[in-house]
């Protein structure tokens, strides 16, 4: 995929400065999008659709607590059933 993006003259000249370490600006780029791509998401982005979800369904933290420590339950109970 070929991208065109127009970015602002300071950002273009860090962008160089940090791509001049062995690299052009081509594969620079092409790292850190793939770096971004392939990082775990972090908590908060992990979390944001099902919260949603918990909030369309009108449910109360209380009731979404109470869910969450029964799953995190089972999955407990279940790791020390032997094999």
């Amino acid at each position: 995929m070929a991208l065109t993006i127009s970015l602002p003259s300071d950002a273009e000249s860090r962008l160089r400065e940090r791509a001049a370490a062995g690299q052009d600006v081509t594969q620079y780029v092409e790292q850190l999008i793939t770096k971004d791509l392939v990082a775990p998401l972090s908590l908060a982005e992990a979390a944001e659709p099902p919260a949603r979800a918990v909030d369309a369904a009108g449910v109360s933290d209380d009731e979404f607590t109470s869910v969450l420590v029964d799953a995190r339950d089972a999955v407990r109970r279940d790791r020390r059933k032997p094999a």
